[in-house]
This record gives structure tokens, sequence and C-alpha cells, in this order.
């Protein structure tokens, strides 16, 4: 049986060890809107593959290119919603998620759609949260280009 990418299994301790970083380091990235674990109904939190993969985005922008949390914020708030989801360039106008320019939609309340409202890890958005660090990807997708 295989797991899907989405699939929130790891525990915070496993979490940390297979990224290697410390359990409060994951807690802050959490309180600081760059990550989404999935809550339990015992508020345990569980982190998919997408989520480990995040983590490790965040930890290269970090070490490497000297970003903040406020930075972090920024950076994943240009995250192309429109373009990951094929919003219709009409619709684009209308939309409140594009606006909000210093977090990304799942820390700011807003989310790319009504399905990702309460369960940001099968969010495509927040999926893409991993290639961050190169935005030049979204040139590949299909579509228009809205900026």
């Amino acid at each position: 049986m295989k797991v899907s990418d989405s699939e929130p299994i790891y525990t915070i301790g496993i979490a940390a060890k297979k990224l290697g970083i410390s359990v409060p380091a994951l807690r802050v990235y959490e309180k600081e809107g760059l990550i989404v674990p999935l809550r339990t109904s015992t508020n345990r939190r569980l982190y998919s593959l997408n989520d480990l993969r995040i983590i490790e985005t965040i930890r290269n922008l970090i070490q490497r290119d000297g970003l903040n949390f406020v930075g972090l914020r920024r950076m994943l708030s240009f995250l192309p919603c429109w373009k990951i989801k094929r919003c219709n360039p009409a619709s684009f106008d209308k939309c409140e998620v594009p606006r909000i320019a210093d977090r990304p939609c799942w820390s700011s309340g807003k989310s790319a759609s009504r399905q990702c409202e309460d369960d940001c890890q099968s969010c495509p958005v927040y999926a893409h949260a991993c290639h961050v660090d190169d935005l030049s990807v979204y040139d590949l997708i299909e579509g228009q280009n809205f900026t």
C-alpha cells in the first residue's frame, strides 16, 4: 500500500529526527505560519512528506540565503495560486488571496480554495511551497501569465 505525499504519518519527534532539526524549531515554523501540520483530535501534530519537503526548503532559505521569518512568509505569499489551481483570469480580480502580500494563504485565514479551508494537506498551493525557492518552475504551468 503506497502512502501519498500529502498523507500525514510522521509524529513531530520522527519528523524532527528525519530532518535533523529540533522539535522546538518545528513548533516555531508552525507558529510563524510557514507550515501547517495536521492536528489530530488529541491535538498531536502529524507531518506528511510534503511538510518535510517544505521544511527542508525553509531551512535552506534560512541557512543558505539568510532569510528571516518575515522574508519567508513574504516569499511564500508569491506562490502563484492562480497558476497552480489554473484559475480563470476573469475571477482573478475578485480573489482575495493574491492581495495578501505579506504571508501565504494558509497563515492568513484566506484559503486558496474552499476545499482547502480546513485541510491544507490536500491543498495544491500548500504542496507547491517546497518549490518557492525556484518560482521559475511556474512559468512551465500551462495557461495564462496573470502577473
